[in-house]
């Protein structure tokens, strides 16, 4: 095997690695699984935002013909969901996206996927806050009134999400979550008062930077560097190899490569079209991240 090859093989490897850990973290947040020939469904009993109802190629499968994915999408109309599909690019040839829109699906969402191999990490060793924020530091969050300091940041009008558009943030149950070192929450402090949060998901030896929000006057390339800093070593030190994350926007993706994460292809999602589920009451569009339940 020559090292075009072996690039390739091990890109695909990371690729299933994050679609992996992705349709864990769906199955965590109470979406349930149904084989329906080459094609899982999967469907949220009683939450129906996009990214926890949707049909997806079973794993390990090489193609899947047009009527198997019919066959998937008929079950979600069954259950009063949005005829959707959601895959890892990169896994599947070119046609499989024509073979969808052929079905009438278009294209919903396509969200960039950036990785970083724990195994090649080398954190600073200063604080990357500056001279301008001497006393910035990140801590994880391990009792109540942290996690209330974190909700508070993640939902004030005053902070910017940066990222955060492929895994639903989950309202509820966090203290148990990070019991059972199934998530990570993240406290950025400037002078004593909290400007920035992030959250970690996992799965095996997979992280996800599932979220990344900043106060709008902390907005300093420094203060972000330093939160994601602070997010990649809680990866390493949980033991991941991998730390994955979603470029929303160009600017996402240009600050992420300077950090160390390399393009890893994209999630895409093709869906029936807006004007068919305009009278759906019970469709949650698929761009509202959080899950309340």
């Amino acid at each position: 095997m020559d090292e075009h090859d072996a690039a390739i093989k091990e890109q695909r490897r990371i690729l299933r690695l994050m679609q992996d850990h992705l349709a864990q973290a769906h199955l965590s947040l109470g979406s349930q699984q149904e084989h329906i020939g080459l094609v899982d469904v999967i469907h949220h009993p009683d939450n129906s935002l996009g990214h926890l109802n949707y049909v997806t190629p079973r794993r390990n499968t090489a193609w899947v013909p047009a009527p198997s994915v019919q066959q998937g999408l008929d079950r979600l109309r069954s259950l009063n969901r949005t005829m959707r599909v959601n895959y890892v690019e990169g896994l599947f040839l070119p046609i499989f996206a024509k073979s969808l829109r052929d079905l009438g699906l278009v294209v919903e969402q396509e969200t960039s996927l950036m990785s970083y191999t724990l195994a090649d990490l080398k954190l600073p060793e200063e604080d990357t806050a500056g001279k301008d924020h001497p006393v910035a530091r990140v801590t994880a969050v391990n009792d109540q009134d942290g996690i209330a300091q974190w909700w508070y940041v993640w939902r004030n009008a005053y902070f910017d999400v940066l990222t955060g558009s492929i895994e639903p943030i989950y309202v509820g149950r966090d203290v148990q979550a990070i019991a059972l070192g199934r998530q990570a929450d993240l406290l950025l402090y400037r002078e004593g008062f909290p400007v920035g949060v992030a959250r970690l998901t996992f799965h095996n030896q997979t992280a996800h930077l599932a979220t990344l929000a900043i106060m709008k006057e902390a907005r300093a390339p420094e203060m972000i560097r330093m939160l994601y800093y602070g997010a990649l070593g809680a990866a390493k030190d949980r033991g991941c190899e991998l730390l994955f994350t979603s470029g929303d926007t160009e600017a996402d993706r240009k600050l992420c490569r300077e950090l160390g994460f390399v393009d890893s292809g994209s999630m895409v999602c093709y869906a029936e079209p807006a004007e068919e589920t305009k009278g759906d009451l019970h469709d949650v569009n698929l761009a509202q991240p959080v899950l309340a339940l």
